[in-house]
Parts: C-alpha cells; sequence; structure tokens
C-alpha cells in the first residue's frame, strides 16, 4: 500500500515523497545520505537525588552552538575510567547508564523511563545524573552508516499488523526519518512499536497480561514476561534515534563510550561469516578514529564490546586504542556457539584472543562469584550488566568482588542508595 505524505528529515533531505509499505520497508527515490547536523534536545529536569549541581555550557561546534549539561561530582567519587579498578580505594566502580537512562520497560501500564532509550535526550540525562559511562548499541545501515538501536528488527506502523525489516535493509536517512517522524507524534502510519517486558515481579506481570485480554504470556530469552501486543513506542521525552557520529558530537568529552556492536544474528547460527562481520565493524571504527578525539581536543574514552566473539576478534585485529570486552549471558540466553555458553567459556575466548576483559550478565555472575577471580588471576577487566545492578548491596559486593564497572537502569536510583549508604556508615562502603 502506498501514501502520499510530507517528510522532512533533520538534515532537510527528505522532502514530499511517495511512501510504499511492503514487507521490506523502502523510499522511492532514496535519497544520498550526507552529513546530519548536530542539535541539542533539552533534558528533562532531573531530580537531584545526590546533592548534585548542574549547569548548561554552550559549546562552539561546527554546527553552532552547542548545549551540554556539565554536572559537578557526588558526594561519593566513582571511576571514571570505565577499566579502572580501585587504582584509588576512596573511589567506587564505575558506573554506567544502559542504553542513557536504562531500557523502557512497561512500570504501572506505562512506559518508564520517561526518556526512549537510545537517544540523545537519554544519554544526556544519564551523563547530568552522574554516569561515568554509557552503555549503548550499534548497528549498521544498508548504506554503511553506524546508528544506535538495539532490536534485530525496526517495527513500525499498525501495531496489530506491524512492517518489520532489518536495520540493514534501510538507508540512514530512511532509519532517521522513521525515528524523527515516530517521535514527532505527527505519523501514525510510521510509529515505531515493539513489544515491551513488563518491569516487576513475574505475578503481577501475568496478572496485567490477563486483565489486558492476553490469550497467552509471552516471555523473552530470559524469561522475562512481555507485552502480547505491540504498542507504540511513545515515551513523555520523545526523541529519534540518532548515528554514532553524533553521539560523539553531542554528548560531554568526559563521558565514555561502551559501543556494543550488535549483530542481528539468529542464535542457532554458531559463528558469523567474516563478510557480514567486517560490513558492520568497518564502518564502526571509520567513526570513531574521526571521532573519539572531539570537543576541543580532549579525548574520550571508548570501550568496544559484542556477543559475537568473531567480531570482538575483529575489533582487536583492527585496532589497538580501544580496549575490547567479550559479551557474554554466562549461558542464560541459549546459542549455538558454545563460546557463548558460560562464563568460564567466556573468560577462554577473551584469554585466546587477547581481549582486554569481559562483561557478564549480572545473575550469572551472582550464581558463580568465583568467576571474578577467574578473570581477574588471568588479567581480564570485568564489567556487568543487568537490572541485578540496580541493587546497591550487589554493586557494593561487585566492588569487593573486582569488578571494574556495573552497567545500570536505574541509575538515579542506584546513585542515591550508594549516597544513602555512604552516609550511613561514615564514608566506609568503597573498600579496605
Amino acid at each position: 500500500m502506498c501514501t502520499s505524505m510530507n517528510v522532512a528529515a533533520r538534515n532537510g533531505v527528505l522532502k514530499h515523497r511517495r511512501w510504499c509499505y511492503s514487507a521490506k520497508f523502502t523510499l522511492a527515490p532514496v535519497a544520498r545520505p550526507r552529513a546530519l547536523p548536530v542539535l541539542f534536545h533539552p533534558v528533562p529536569v532531573v531530580p537531584s537525588l545526590h546533592t548534585m549541581a548542574s549547569r548548561t555550557v554552550l559549546t562552539p561546534t561546527a554546527a553552532g552552538l552547542l548545549a551540554t549539561p556539565t554536572v559537578t561530582a557526588p558526594p561519593l567519587h566513582f571511576q571514571r575510567n570505565v577499566l579502572d579498578w580501585q587504582t584509588d580505594k576512596n573511589q567506587l566502580l564505575a558506573i554506567g547508564g544502559h542504553r542513557g537512562m536504562g531500557a523502557n520497560v512497561i512500570r504501572n501500564g506505562s512506559l518508564a523511563p520517561v526518556w526512549r532509550e537510545n537517544t540523545l535526550r537519554s544519554f544526556q540525562a544519564a551523563a547530568a545524573s552522574g554516569a561515568a559511562f554509557v552503555e549503548f548499541d550499534v548497528q549498521v545501515t544498508g548504506d554503511g552508516v553506524p546508528v544506535v538501536w538495539h532490536d534485530d528488527l525496526v517495527e513500525y506502523g499498525d501495531p496489530a499488523n506491524p512492517t518489520r525489516c532489518a536495520v540493514a535493509d534501510l538507508t540512514a536517512v530512511e532509519f532517521q526519518a522513521l525515528g524523527a517522524l515516530s517521535a514527532s507524534g505527527k505519523c501514525q502510519q510510521l510509529s515505531v512499536v515493539r513489544k515491551f517486558r513488563h518491569a516487576g515481579s513475574t505475578a503481577a506481570a501475568v496478572a496485567a497480561e490477563a486483565e489486558a485480554g492476553a490469550a497467552s504470556i509471552q516471555t523473552n530469552e530470559i524469561g522475562e514476561v512481555l507485552t502480547s501486543q505491540h504498542r507504540r513506542w511513545c515515551c513523555e521525552a520523545d526523541d529519534s534515534f540518532p548515528t554514532l557520529q553524533q553521539l560523539f558530537a553531542s554528548l560531554p568529552a568526559n563521558l565514555a563510550f561502551n559501543i556494543e556492536v550488535k549483530m542481528a544474528t539468529p542464535h542457532d547460527l554458531a559463528v558469523t561469516s567474516a563478510t557480514e562481520v567486517n560490513r558492520v565493524v568497518k564502518p564502526i571504527l571509520d567513526v570513531v578514529s574521526r571521532c573519539s578525539r572531539c570537543n576541543g581536543g580532549s579525548s574520550r574514552q571508548v570501550v568496544f564490546s559484542s556477543f559475537d566473539p568473531e567480531v570482538c576478534r575483529a575489533l582487536r585485529a583492527a585496532q589497538h586504542q580501544h580496549p575490547v570486552l567479550f559479551l557474554s549471558t554466562g549461558g542464560r540466553d541459549w546459542h549455538a556457539d558454545p563460546r557463548r555458553m558460560s562464563l568460564t567459556a567466556a573468560v577462554e575466548e577473551a584469554m585466546s584472543s587477547r581481549l582486554s576483559g569481559v562483561v557478564v550478565d549480572s545473575g550469572a555472575l551472582m550464581a558463580a562469584p568465583e568467576a571474578a577471580a577467574l578473570a581477574r588471576s588471568n588479567g581480564l577487566k570485568l564489567l556487568t550488566y543487568g537490572l541485578e545492578n540496580d541493587s546497591a548491596d550487589w554493586v557494593l559486593k561487585q566492588q569487593q568482588l573486582g569488578v571494574a564497572g556495573v552497567i545500570v537502569d536505574d541509575l538515579q536510583g542506584l546513585i542515591a542508595a550508594l549516597t544513602a549508604a555512604n552516609k550511613g556508615t561514615a564514608g566506609q562502603i568503597m573498600g579496605p
């Protein structure tokens, strides 16, 4: 089905075009992408949970004045180097924002947090909240542009019957136009849709789905309850999905990046082809090489990670400036590649590929904390991700285990809890 509408991309490339809806999202004609301007999106007010003062600084850039939030250090002092481990006994491990301020979930019937994940507004809010780094997913469009997107597919249109395509099936202009139109709320036919995970207990999630009339309960790979129907991806603080280059240009240089190279390959594919690995890795490295030194020459720390061991090997072989870490679910999410199926296998793969470390599922580490000593004894840095990292007690335990950094969803809540714990113990929580 085709319809005609006015489309305005950020860079003005798309104008009045005829949009065609089919199994593959297409635009006819396809406009050649060009460099997109830096845009500043005001950050929603962030509650002061840990006695934090913030202000906005205007920095001259090629695209004009760029506004970035700068934040004074909170009472607790966190590592700013993502891979440092207790180089200063008075500092806690590095705290990183998962997709900015956290992955979007259903909480009390509404999408939370208020920021759309993996967007400039969410990353800016994470920086203003005290994050040392942000973790985000990067895929590459069909015309070779690295963009920030997590899911294997892009889904849009009618929630009851959405159109689906891979990021690799879109040009950069198409991808960004889709996100911008969805965020504007003006084009329901192109609204991005999704199935969301329920926050809270499994029992409460099942009850919510039953109340909504779900015929069956759907879960993701690790058993978390999902909405049975697609929902429009509309957050209180919506924003379009950026390119990797825009993140470098728009975020404070002292905010480190953990770039997860995302491969939209099926779990029953044991080894990704070298052709697909190169298609994704080369454009990402090109952007990072151009942009890793910006904002007046100050250096931004960049760490690469991927669940795909072939990608990690390619990143390590192609450059030595930025550390590469192997991501692992520790077997909580099945995969045909045995290197992905345990924490021990992850450590062995990181060692054999001469990587800097591993990023592991926090729940898997909680079940097998001895894996931390295994990683450290082999000279590997260790980071963790997962909902368990929203617990201040578990984060402090990881500090004792030698974890260098944690990727968290409830960034503000965790920092507030750690600050409160520090005050309640007269500042003794930070190490021996």
